[in-house]
């Protein structure tokens, strides 16, 4: 299931050595970021704060997919690495508007009978929701737009397209909803909540208590659901 830690909280729950790993192998083995090569081979960046969401999809204590998510109204990788993305267009910078960054899922990983990516997916638009964050800012292939579109997220440009670092990358600004969510189940055969959340988590937006959007677990039964 997707568990949450903010912050520090990762560094205590015993998972961070095991997901700054599967960063650096996805990231800088798997897609060649040789920026981010370390000789520990634990990918940990400046932005990895307290105020830093971690999403860690796993299993059995197997970490098998991940992402993060930075508020805009702090530094983040848009504001201060590379700004020239959007071309001096202004875009929201807000405690509920995040940066997603970092998402990967390890390939042909199945849980509960769903395939990893599609349930890292799943679970970053039902935190969105449980949390309250407006929208998400993200660069990206144009490939991850039309799997958001195709789910019914409200998805605008922010930019043109243009080749950073060797690849294709266009900024946009992402709203999740009910609906979003609805279609992500039906896709993916999920019939309930797929995050784990602890009995204080706290939720990064309002520092509130964080519950879920979703009342019952995921079972792995495909189900009919829908949200209003």
């Amino acid at each position: 299931m997707l568990r949450y830690f903010k912050g520090s909280s990762l560094q205590s729950s015993g998972f961070a050595e095991r997901v700054w790993q599967f960063r650096h192998r996805h990231f800088v083995e798997r897609f060649g970021w040789e920026a981010l090569r370390k000789s520990d081979s634990q990918e940990i960046d400046s932005f990895d704060t307290d105020d830093a969401v971690h999403l860690v999809l796993e299993d059995a204590g197997v970490v098998l997919g991940y992402s993060r998510l930075l508020t805009t109204s702090a530094p983040h990788l848009l504001s201060d690495v590379y700004p020239e993305i959007v071309n001096g267009a202004a875009y929201p910078c807000q405690p509920d508007v995040y940066e997603w960054t970092r998402c990967v899922a390890e390939p042909g990983a199945r849980i509960c009978g769903v395939e990893a990516s599609h349930m890292l997916l799943t679970g970053v638009a039902e935190f969105c929701l449980s949390a309250g964050i407006e929208a998400l800012i993200v660069e990206t292939h144009p490939k991850l737009v039309n799997l958001l579109v195709s789910n019914l997220w409200d998805v605008t440009p922010l930019a043109a397209p243009m080749v950073y670092d060797g690849a294709l990358v266009v900024p946009i600004h992402a709203v999740p909803s009910p609906a979003a969510l609805a279609s992500h189940h039906r896709g993916a055969g999920i019939n309930g909540s797929v995050l784990e959340l602890t009995a204080d988590a706290s939720n990064p937006v309002t520092g509130q208590t964080l519950t879920t959007f979703v009342g019952h677990a995921h079972t792995g039964l495909v189900e009919e659901v829908s949200y209003a």
